[in-house]
């Protein structure tokens, strides 16, 4: 049963209001402690995931494009784990998405920019094409760190890698306690 289909704590739904020149936006939030897991599906956009308050959920978005189309975003939190679909089109849409600092993050990206800040803990993420840029306060804190990209480039800083062409990759293990796992098929890759 899709995210859909159940019943939705949170849902946010612009149907049926057309989309002047003006920006259309939105947002919806949702209570959710640290130290759980949110997994996202997004569509294709510009997202922003960083470092809220330590009790919720925040979202915002917005569309600058007049034929846009349909914006949705849905918050689902139960127990220990939270999803966070985003439906919208495909150009022009920017989300901001805000958690505890300390969060599991598995994410699937169709396609866009993807930039993560602040967030510590597990991070699983998958991108067909765009940029994604993850933000490492301490390699330390990391047991184990492995990512891919197709065909782009991987500038990973904090782990001594810079990779450019097809089918590149790269894996570290270091003392700590978190997981990091990107891959993206196409585009640039930047871990820093």
């Amino acid at each position: 049963m899709s995210v859909w289909s159940r019943t939705v704590l949170v849902s946010v739904l612009l149907a049926g209001v057309p989309l002047s020149a003006a920006a259309a936006q939105g947002s919806a939030e949702r209570a959710f402690a640290p130290g759980q897991r949110a997994w996202m599906d997004l569509s294709a956009g510009e997202y922003t995931i960083r470092a809220g308050r330590d009790d919720r959920i925040f979202v915002r978005w917005e569309s600058e494009d007049p034929d846009a189309g349909t914006l949705r975003v849905a918050i689902e939190a139960r127990g220990a784990d939270a999803t966070i679909v985003s439906r919208g089109p495909s150009n022009h849409f920017r989300v901001t998405i805000e958690l505890p600092a300390r969060t599991n993050l598995t994410l699937r990206l169709s396609a866009g920019d993807l930039t993560i800040l602040g967030i510590t803990g597990d991070k699983d993420l998958h991108s067909w094409a765009g940029n994604i840029t993850v933000d490492v306060a301490r390699p330390d804190d990391y047991r184990s760190v492995s990512a891919s990209v197709t065909a782009g480039q991987i500038t990973a800083r904090p782990f001594d890698v810079f990779k450019g062409g097809l089918f590149r990759s790269f894996s570290w293990k270091g003392p700590g306690t978190y997981t990091l796992k990107v891959s993206l098929t196409a585009g640039d890759l930047m871990i820093r």
